[in-house]
């Protein structure tokens, strides 16, 4: 089985790119192969909501989703050590996901 972790942000293009690149390489050092990363526009969201499994975004989220949701700004603004915790989170919600 696979899963699939969602980066979003208002653009698209810099802090969800620069989020999907943190995650796909911690997923990469725990050999997590079975998660596919992508990102994409906040605004689009909604064609991918039925098809991810864990929503990382760079911006405030001010509605319910069916999956986990992380707010993903210490990517972009936080210390070495915040960037760490989050991605911690982030990869126990992945560990989580086989669980189910």
């Amino acid at each position: 089985m696979s899963y699939r972790i969602v980066v979003a942000c208002g653009a698209g293009i810099n802090t969800s790119t620069l989020g999907e690149d943190m995650i796909r390489e911690r997923l990469s050092k725990e050999g997590r192969g079975d998660v596919e990363v992508i990102h994409v526009l906040m605004s689009n969201i909604e064609a991918y909501e039925d098809n991810m499994d864990i929503l990382v975004s760079m911006q405030q989220v001010y509605r319910e989703f069916k999956c986990p949701v992380v707010i993903g700004l210490p990517f972009l603004i936080g210390t070495k050590a915040e960037k760490e915790e989050l991605l911690n989170k982030i990869m126990e919600l992945v560990r989580n996901l086989n669980k189910k």
